[in-house]
């Protein structure tokens, strides 16, 4: 492309225009197509700087418009700086170099709605500056859970021992993880008025990120891969195709999707077989026949129609975590004892059944929920209560007009990669029922 504040340009246009009155003067008829050529090539250098000169322009409208509508949002008087972390409460000293942000971005202003989110900056320098995104699943399932217990740089050891996650992706990329759809975590909207279905959640996200590229915009230099877990194989797709379409200037680069809620007909379908295969479930047990039968009711369910949720389906994972196998060799008190649905390995608390957290999520809770810690993350008083999961956001996000994001995966893969990986022992988002998916695409 033209640069018309380059020298060297402008001189090779004069030395051009030299040619061709030299070419014009001398040669009247032979040479007719050495001066077509010679006019072709003037004339696209003339197109260049009218296109170079009309993209400036248009970009500065864009711009000159982004800060009124972010000036009418009221975010204008933001910093990066208002979002800096400070001081965080328990953390060692050897970690406490990590540069953090965190704080709310509003999303809608006519309601007063905010998403919360919190920034790791990485700790090396890698060949290239990239940005992972986490967002964990529910709906309603608090990112920071990825934060503190997953992929983030700290890990809790007791109920006031931080120390160094070793296994923390923040070594050579910068964690973003957000709060979201409005309402969950700290996250917030002042009507109840929660997201119900996938398009509008990925065009609030898509509102969120024009907000943070204004405050933080070296988000656009980097390299951009969606990640999380569980309903976030909903999530994922359908933000990632509103990029695509929407946000050309974003560098999305890929997408990783663990243990992911992605084609309900292939979790279904997958329950009972991972169970049997697990020696969750003995064929020749009554429990066997009941699933049986409810399997049965669930693919002529999935025949009609197919939903994100099907509670008729979804009851089957229900009566395997609370009357598998196990619960054989359960007495007394321990009856309140179920699979956890997360670890086949492990036993839980009947209802949740290990879906709230993993083991150290009520440290996590507890931190969160510290005054002092409140202070440090920007949390204003619109909602100070951390939790794990919003029920309000769950109850909301039924998806009844929304597709499975598995149909989204075909024209995705055309564009950008995919990574999805399964630990071996969760049962509710299992690898059975990814390998299955896959299979059939």
């Amino acid at each position: 492309m033209l640069d018309p504040d380059s020298n060297e340009e402008l001189w090779l246009i004069l030395e051009q225009d030299k040619v061709w009155a030299e070419c014009a003067y001398y040669y009247v008829g032979p040479l007719k197509d050495v001066i077509y050529s010679l006019f072709i090539s003037y004339f696209t250098r003339y197109i260049n700087l009218i296109y170079y000169r009309t993209y400036r322009f248009f970009i500065m409208i864009i711009h000159i418009f982004t800060f009124l509508s972010i000036f009418n949002c009221g975010v204008t008087s933001l910093q990066a700086s208002d979002f800096y972390i400070h001081d965080l409460p328990l953390l060692p000293k050897e970690e406490s170099s990590i540069r953090m942000h965190a704080g709310y971005l509003p999303i809608n202003p006519e309601n007063d709605s905010a998403l919360f989110f919190w920034h790791f900056a990485k700790k090396f320098i890698g060949d290239k500056s990239r940005t992972v995104i986490w967002l964990n699943g529910g709906p309603g399932q608090s990112s920071l859970i990825g934060a503190w217990t997953e992929i983030g740089p700290f890990r809790f050891l007791n109920e006031t021992t931080i120390v160094a996650n070793n296994g923390s992706w923040h070594l050579y990329t910068n964690l973003l993880f957000i709060d979201q759809p409005i309402g969950t975590g700290f996250s917030y909207t002042d009507n109840g008025s929660f997201i119900q279905e996938l398009d509008k959640m990925a065009d609030q996200f898509l509102n969120f990120l024009d907000r943070y590229v204004e405050i933080f915009p070296e988000l656009l230099q980097d390299d951009i891969y969606l990640a999380g877990e569980s309903f976030a194989g909903q999530y994922i797709p359908y933000i990632a195709q509103a990029i695509l379409e929407k946000r050309s200037l974003f560098k999305l680069r890929g997408l990783l999707i663990g243990n992911g809620w992605i084609d309900p007909v292939s979790t279904y379908n997958s329950y009972l077989p991972f169970a049997i295969k697990n020696n969750l479930v003995k064929k020749d047990s009554k429990l066997y026949s009941i699933i049986t039968g409810m399997a049965v009711e669930c693919k002529q369910i999935l025949s009609k129609q197919v939903h994100i949720f099907e509670p008729e389906c979804y009851s089957i994972l229900r009566l395997i975590i609370y009357n598998g196998v196990m619960n054989e060799y359960f007495i007394g008190n321990e009856r309140d004892l179920c699979i956890n649905a997360h670890d086949i390995r492990l036993t839980a608390m009947k209802p949740d059944c290990g879906m709230l957290g993993p083991p150290d999520f009520d440290y996590v809770s507890n931190y969160l929920n510290r005054p002092d810690v409140l202070s440090s993350i920007h949390v204003n008083g619109k909602k100070s209560n951390w939790s794990s999961i919003e029920v309000s956001v769950l109850s909301a996000f039924i998806s009844t007009h929304s597709e499975p994001s598995s149909n989204l995966l075909p024209d995705l893969l055309r564009q950008i990669p995919i990574v999805l990986f399964s630990g071996e022992y969760d049962l509710i988002c299992n690898h059975l029922a990814a390998e299955n998916m896959l299979d059939g695409m």
